[in-house]
């Protein structure tokens, strides 16, 4: 399984929009996410299995898993569109 274009411009789309979203909150209100603490692995795992049950039930776990995968390696990949280099 591999993404597709369609598959890569939503997941940077949707990364774009929600660290926006995130800045524009912080602006607005320093104190927002003041005690906010990142997931750890178990919490996004459960995170993910909530989604696949809640909206995506056809796909497998195996499926969830390696789709996750290939989604950290495109974040990776991608990166420069989080840094604003475009060059």
């Amino acid at each position: 399984m591999t993404l597709t274009n369609r598959e890569r411009f939503i997941l940077h789309s949707m990364s774009v929009m929600v660290v926006d979203l995130l800045v524009k909150r912080i602006y607005e209100d320093k104190d927002t996410l003041k005690d906010t603490k990142p997931m750890n692995e178990d919490q996004i795992g459960e995170v993910m299995e909530d989604i696949r049950k809640g909206r995506c039930r056809k796909m497998s776990e195996k499926e969830m898993g390696e789709l996750y995968e290939e989604m950290k390696e495109e974040m990776l990949l991608g990166s420069e569109i989080h840094r604003g280099d475009f060059t």
